[in-house]
């Protein structure tokens, strides 16, 4: 599709990562065999409703950081020889589970191992607003001082019944205090929130968006809810107990969504981009160019821009 329909119209991180490293940037996903307070006994076993048992990894864990990291790397080289460009600049992305549920002596220990590999120029982690103590946000500031850093926290919704009713484990309030307290401390925070939980509506995630503006978030990260395999969910919809959104529902959703941001807030993701071999549902959401189609298309036909309908 033509990105330009979007970004013509959105705060998108693309763009904004080329103009501030003066060259495309590509993230690498790492596995750092870390668990999930909703899997490992802590709070739960079988994590929360809309997740996977893989959480968002691939089982890559027993190759260490540094060889996951090297494997990416020599793909971009690959890639760009092919191509005749030089290689991509590239962001070690903790992404797997909570990457920050173990004790901080551990965590120091694999940002740093991705760290010290040659071409690494900025680190994402990604984790839940209740792991983080004091240990582990000293560590966070740390790294967020010495080079490109943002922390990625999971709210997936502002309504604690919806929260409560798939297993999240926390709620509104302990979201808003981890993002206040990493704008105390400088850290950049890029909100992940669900479109099309059960048992909401457009509403609920237009309602989401308010709260982001009112809190110090700098980016979101979009996900559109998939019934997963292995997932909890994945038995309700079996029962027809559940039916996701169909894809007109959800650029509706989204749109109004991204229309109450900031529009200086940095959209960081859209939608999200599953694994054909564990998607059941729904059809539409196995093709991302399909929904940013869609999703444009209903920008423009309303005459829709990030930030236009903010409160």
């Amino acid at each position: 599709m033509d990105a330009g329909r979007l970004q013509n119209r959105l705060n998108l991180l693309g763009p904004l990562l080329r103009e501030r490293f003066g060259a495309p940037v590509v993230k690498i996903g790492l596995e750092a065999g870390l668990s999930c307070p909703n899997r490992d006994g802590s709070l739960g076993l079988t994590g929360c409703a809309w997740c996977a048992p893989a959480g968002s990894g691939r089982g890559r864990a027993h190759l260490g950081i540094a060889a996951q990291l090297d494997q990416g790397l020599a793909r971009l080289r690959e890639r760009a020889a092919r191509a005749g460009r030089r290689p991509p600049l590239t962001l070690a992305y903790f992404q797997a589970h909570t990457s920050t549920h173990a004790p901080t002596p551990a965590l120091r220990a694999i940002f740093e191992e991705a760290l010290a590999v040659p071409g690494v120029a900025g680190l994402i982690v990604s984790t839940r607003p209740d792991c983080l103590d004091e240990p582990r946000w000293d560590l966070l500031s740390e790294l967020a001082a010495r080079l490109p850093f943002w922390l990625e926290l999971g709210l997936q919704s502002a309504n604690d019944a919806t929260l409560a009713a798939l297993g999240r484990g926390h709620d509104v309030k302990c979201f808003a205090r981890a993002a206040e307290e990493a704008g105390r401390r400088g850290i950049q925070v890029v909100a992940h929130v669900i479109l099309g939980l059960p048992g909401e509506a457009p509403e609920h995630t237009w309602a989401t968006a308010d709260l982001l503006g009112e809190l110090a978030v700098g980016g979101v990260k979009m996900h559109n809810l998939m019934v997963l395999e292995g997932a909890p969910l994945a038995e309700d919809w079996r029962r027809e107990r559940f039916q996701p959104w169909d894809l007109e529902t959800w650029a509706r959703a989204a749109a109004g969504f991204l229309a109450r941001l900031p529009p200086d807030m940095v959209i960081h993701r859209l939608c999200a981009d599953p694994g054909a071999e564990i998607l059941l549902a729904p059809a539409w959401a196995g093709s991302k160019d399909l929904a940013l189609r869609a999703l444009a298309g209903y920008l423009e036909e309303n005459d829709l821009r990030q930030g236009a309908l903010r409160p």
